[in-house]
């Protein structure tokens, strides 16, 4: 009964009670001498015996299967959610309840449902044997972009022989989460603004070679670069030879999503669009990944960590991607938020490492100076702008007397 506490339906009053009437119908009969009142006051007896074994007993090995797992799921999505329960006790649990909570961001068919105000709630028909186990199998659909959990677990059932009901909190917090990713929405542009640029990851087709890094010779032809002849392979081969050189570019993306938006009297406040940004910056991710380009990326809402925002270092790949899914679900309008002169501040010392920024979001004045800085260091600042339901990628500084 460690992550469980019970509460019983009937409490120590209501027993002493009882024991008032065993002791009331075992004088009247010891008085008056008529056997016949003895008969209630055995059942009566029987029956607080029995009552107290099963409040001793009922739900005294009652375990949840508490493993940590992650249901990861897109807006529309259904999966099925089990909810292992067993009853090593020798007493069995009938017609009894199963409830909890959910935030909104997942629904139930399974069971009634109650709308609250931030949140679902779901009683369940459920019986348990003795020395049972059981699966419960919830059907779950995906409704909006957020990261729940099941919360105030409770299970209620009827006592077998008062019939009033046992109640039975779960304490400890359940370790599955339901993770609701973003859903991406296009932006258009990317094609037009987006070009690799010379630098150190190597591929197979580029215009940009590293002169330093000959990878091997072929044979020459007309037309060939004069300071690519390799002079001493062709001393060898008596023929003249050109060296192969490494081709290199620089594919790599900066995400920068501001989820903060400013008055015009320069307050600040959550974006009445966060999901659309969200959204975009999805979009950009899974772009990112289909071309092979690794990318960071930051978002400025405050995380109690070493960085003190939302950050995600550069990689690439599948599992890159699911993570940057993951940050972004994880985004709660609860949080605080951080200016974007701060997020430049905590990591502008450190420098880009990636030839092209892409802002998703407003980018206040006070953050032009940084974004003219690195477009004179060569870095592509491209922001992304939205008009209606559209969405597109435009040089950041355009009309920005830049």
């Amino acid at each position: 009964m460690i992550d469980w506490e019970k509460r019983l339906g009937l409490g120590r009053r209501f027993y002493d009670g009882v024991w008032a009437a065993v002791i009331l119908t075992g004088l009247v009969g010891f008085i008056i001498n008529q056997p016949i009142f003895y008969f209630p006051t055995g059942l009566l007896i029987i029956f607080i015996l029995g009552s107290k074994i099963f409040d001793r007993y009922s739900g005294s090995n009652f375990e949840l299967q508490n493993v940590k797992h992650s249901v990861r799921l897109f807006p529309g999505d259904e999966a099925e959610w089990e909810i292992q329960v067993n009853n090593y006790s020798k007493i069995p649990m009938l017609n009894g309840t199963l409830s909890f909570e959910t935030g909104k961001m997942v629904s139930s068919r399974g069971g009634k449902m109650n709308e609250l105000n931030h949140s679902y709630s779901y009683k369940l028909p459920f019986s348990l044997m003795s020395g049972g186990e059981s699966i419960i199998q919830i059907p779950v659909r995906a409704e909006t972009r957020g990261v729940t959990k099941a919360t105030n677990i409770s299970f209620r059932f009827p006592h077998l022989l008062n019939f009033t009901p046992i109640k039975m909190w779960y304490k400890k917090t359940h370790r599955t989460e339901f993770i609701v990713y973003p859903t991406p929405e296009v932006v258009r542009g990317v094609n037009e603004y987006i070009h690799p640029s010379i630098g150190e990851q190597r591929a197979n087709f580029s215009p940009y070679e590293d002169v330093l890094t000959p990878v091997g010779t072929r044979d020459y032809e007309q037309g060939d670069a004069f300071h690519k002849i390799h002079w001493k392979a062709s001393a060898k081969t008596q023929t003249l030879k050109t060296k192969v050189l490494e081709r290199q570019v620089d594919a790599s993306w900066t995400i920068i999503v501001n989820v903060v938006e400013q008055t015009r009297l320069g307050n600040e406040h959550l974006s009445t669009r966060l999901e659309s940004l969200l959204s975009y910056a999805c979009y950009l991710c899974y772009t990112a990944t289909e071309r092979g380009y690794p990318y960071e990326m930051f978002i400025n809402m405050r995380k109690p960590q070493r960085h003190p925002y939302f950050y995600q270092e550069k990689g690439e790949g599948n599992v890159h991607l699911r993570q940057s899914l993951e940050m972004l679900a994880r985004i709660d309008k609860e949080q605080r938020l951080l200016p974007m002169d701060q997020l430049f501040h905590w990591f502008g010392p450190r420098g880009l490492s990636s030839k092209v920024v892409l802002i998703v979001g407003e980018m206040p004045d006070g953050a032009i100076d940084q974004l003219k800085d690195w477009k004179s260091k060569g870095t592509v600042v491209l922001q992304v702008q939205m008009h209606g339901s559209t969405a597109y990628l435009r040089p950041a500084l355009q009309g920005r007397g830049a």
